[in-house]
């Protein structure tokens, strides 16, 4: 049965919350040893979804945004793709004997419903609407999204647990100061974080940067930190 699920927070989306618990306290992605892979809906590995992060200990949430890229876009289908890969992900994994959904309350709560036509209002209601996230206590997994949506989601976290640490995986620092006038766009995300000092720098890791830049204002940007 789906049970309709409306979002009471501004800034995310409507969905469906469909209980899938499979004889646990926790929601698990259910098995295709008893429900065929393309049965049920899109959500993040066909988690339960629902409208907000009330009772979770992390949710998947999309920022299907891309406003703020320089070059090719298309990462605001980010969201979606990932959602529809996911499906074949499974709960256990042999390696590590990481088995997260016999521990953990994981849902998945929509997308940020942003503004494609305007990148300082969708900086906006990405921050707000993750400051409902953590309000309930919850970790936000995102799923992206252009590199700008950095910058909000940090202003929220680190509002309510102080300064970061960060391991950021990348070509490039993101530390770049204005593009065309522009202080928020893709490349300037960890700069304007440093800024407010959301993050403890003593604590940032950047690993695979590389390539040519205009200048050597962002890398010595960060060594300077």
């Amino acid at each position: 049965a789906l049970l309709a699920a409306f979002s009471s927070s501004p800034g995310v989306s409507m969905g469906l919350r469909v209980p899938r618990r499979w004889g646990s306290q926790f929601n698990v992605p259910p098995s295709a040893l008893f429900v065929a892979r393309p049965v049920g809906i899109c959500s993040m590995m066909k988690l339960p979804v629902q409208a907000s992060a009330e009772g979770l200990d992390a949710a998947f949430i999309g920022v299907p945004l891309d406003t703020g890229t320089s070059n090719r876009p298309g990462a605001r289908f980010g969201p979606r793709q990932l959602r529809a890969e996911s499906a074949m992900v499974r709960r256990y994994n042999g390696s590590t004997r990481a088995a997260p959904f016999d521990s953990l309350r994981v849902a998945d709560i929509g997308d940020v419903n942003v503004n494609l036509y305007n990148l300082p209002n969708s900086c906006r209601l990405i921050r707000e609407s993750y400051q409902k996230i953590v309000a309930f206590g919850c970790v936000p997994l995102t799923l992206g999204g252009d590199h700008t949506i950095t910058y909000p989601i940090l202003q929220a976290v680190a509002e309510k647990h102080g300064p970061l640490g960060l391991v950021h995986v990348d070509a490039h620092t993101d530390t770049s100061d204005t593009a065309l006038g522009e202080k928020i766009y893709h490349g300037t995300p960890f700069r304007r974080c440093v800024e407010e000092g959301l993050l403890e720098c003593s604590r940032v890791v950047q690993i695979g940067i590389r390539g040519s830049s205009y200048d050597p204002d962002p890398y010595k940007y960060c060594r300077d930190q």
